[in-house]
């Protein structure tokens, strides 16, 4: 469970004043997650997430609850937050930013079967399109530059495998720019336990605090290596050509995103990779944390790298020139 900061009925019903969702009945401190606190919180007036921004400060917090409200007013699935009195997203709580939004139903889900794949790439298809007109830009901060600076730190903490492994593959990646792909607003975290399905339909994306601007194949390239992966790290077929065949049925994808493939996922499995590895060996103070498992990406990284054939292959052209199995009607 991840709860970095206790807060007690009164100081929630203190906090709720600035808002019309009436008197508390019942509130709970949420398990998953592992960057901010968060509350379940139900009031006369609905049920509603607080959460308590950990890491992020009020300068940077306005970009994701506007970028939130505008994507859930055009069509994505996502917690649109609730205004203050006084008009605004952002409050504090405990003398942390903070904000209230509305409940989405529906749970996270861990056996993953195609069609949920399939819904996944279809979700984050509509995002990366409604994304596109989102008037405001913000830089990845877990991009290259972050990848360098935490490897270093690491360094002195890894076995000689690993350090040996993670120095190749900083080598690897910085022989790429992908300043030619696509690019827009990506989630960038789009895992099993940032997606709500409410019986067998998708029923909300969470969690966009890693949302920026970005290229959007690698966005595609973070969701399929959490939701297509194997317990050994190696690609599920089935539900690899699922996911990306619902995408390019709403974002067709060109022939440089083809070649730029299996690049980016060793990319996206390499950041998750040195973030779960650096929260391990430099966890934070909080009184119940639950750090994931850093292994699970370092075997997803070494089979991206050792099945790069099999990963071109996913890619057989349709007749839209994209991807996925040859399109069926």
């Amino acid at each position: 469970m991840s709860v970095f900061t206790s807060v007690s009925r009164l100081e929630l019903e203190e906090f709720l004043i600035q808002f019309d969702v009436g008197q508390i009945v019942s509130f709970q401190g949420i398990a998953s997650g592992i960057e901010n606190t968060n509350y379940f919180v139900t009031t006369e007036h609905g049920e509603y997430v607080l959460t308590l921004f950990e890491k992020l400060d009020a300068v940077e917090l306005p970009f994701f609850l506007n970028l939130t409200a505008f994507l859930a007013e055009h069509g994505v699935p996502c917690a649109h937050p609730l205004r203050t009195h006084r008009g605004h997203y952002l409050s504090q709580l405990k003398d942390k930013p903070a904000a209230l939004v509305r409940k989405l139903f529906g749970a996270s889900i861990e056996r993953v079967d195609t069609h949920h794949c399939a819904a996944v790439g279809h979700a984050l298809a509509t995002l990366h399109v409604a994304g596109s007109i989102f008037p405001q830009t913000r830089a990845n901060d877990r991009g290259p530059h972050w990848w360098k600076i935490t490897a270093q730190a690491l360094f002195p903490k890894l076995s000689g495998e690993d350090a040996v492994v993670l120095k190749e593959e900083l080598r690897f990646q910085s022989l790429y720019r992908h300043s030619d792909l696509p690019r827009g607003i990506i989630h960038a975290d789009l895992f099993r336990d940032n997606v709500l399905f409410d019986g067998v339909a998708l029923s909300g994306v969470i969690d966009f605090y890693y949302a920026c601007t970005d290229v959007l194949l690698y966005d595609v390239a973070v969701t399929l290596n959490d939701w297509c992966s194997g317990a050994d790290g190696k690609l599920q077929v089935a539900s690899a050509q699922a996911l990306l065949t619902a995408y390019q049925a709403v974002r067709p994808m060109n022939a440089i995103e083809r070649g730029t493939w299996p690049t980016l996922l060793r990319a996206a499995a390499l950041r998750f990779w040195l973030s779960r590895l650096y929260d391990l060996h430099f966890p934070r103070a909080g009184e119940i944390t639950h750090t994931k498992d850093p292994e699970v990406f370092k075997r997803i990284l070494l089979a991206r790298i050792a099945d790069e054939y099999q990963l071109r292959g996913l890619w057989p052209v349709t007749r839209g020139g994209g991807l996925g199995q040859k399109a069926t009607t």
